[in-house]
């Protein structure tokens, strides 16, 4: 267990500097080369310095957008701030004020089946699946879901957007760190993750945790 405890850390570090590699760090470079362009224009054509700088300061505030959000997941004090069902919520409510797109929720599932380690997994992997749905979907409409099914507690984020093709992916030997992050997480307390998608058929992230085996380390004797 512990092991596990370590490989996930460390899995999750790896999956943050990805993140920062591919959205923050890639934006910046790329206001550096503007600000470097809007310098020359600034003495060779000065009236397109004005639009071109509109468009400067939308880029940074982007991006200062995705680092809060970034930052934001890193906290779970929401659980015990709010709950589970209110931390997806105000996950949901981030998501539609950075997006604009319509999603719904719809949370039944009886979180009192959960531990606490159980609830950060959950937590997490609907922040990630929203992430996965904003950078990647192009989706107009979505839901995020709990329930029951026999002795499962689930959680489901479906989208109709662009979908993709599980199988050619995996063929490639593509990497997608957001499905990556999400499946280890689950690993880490042994409950089931399943992706199912087709190319303009929408996604659907399904998590399954068993609520009848103990997650924890047994004790000897």
């Amino acid at each position: 267990m512990a092991m596990r405890i370590i490989e996930g850390q460390e899995a999750a570090r790896a999956h943050l500097a990805q993140e920062i590699h591919d959205g923050p760090a890639q934006a910046l470079s790329n206001a550096i080369f503007q600000a470097d362009h809007l310098a020359r224009l600034a003495t060779e054509q000065p009236a397109q310095v004005g639009p071109q700088l509109r468009d400067l300061r939308g880029l940074l505030r982007r991006e200062l957008a995705n680092v809060r959000d970034a930052i934001h997941q890193l906290r779970p004090v929401m659980l015990d701030e709010l709950g589970l069902d209110g931390a997806i919520e105000e996950a949901v409510d981030r998501f539609r004020g950075m997006t604009g797109l319509a999603i719904s929720t719809d949370l039944h599932g009886p979180n009192e089946r959960l531990d606490d380690r159980q609830q950060t997994v959950a937590l997490r992997v609907a922040q990630e699946a929203l992430q996965n749905v904003r950078k990647h979907a192009a989706a107009t409409n979505g839901v995020v879901r709990t329930g029951v099914d026999g002795d499962d507690w689930v959680l489901e984020i479906r989208d109709d957007g662009r979908g993709f093709d599980i199988a050619a992916v995996a063929a490639r030997g593509l990497r997608n760190f957001g499905l990556q992050f999400m499946r280890e997480r689950a690993g880490l307390i042994g409950s089931r993750l399943d992706v199912r998608s087709i190319p303009d058929g929408g996604t659907v992230v399904r998590l399954a945790i068993s609520t009848n085996t103990p997650t924890g380390p047994k004790e000897n004797g």
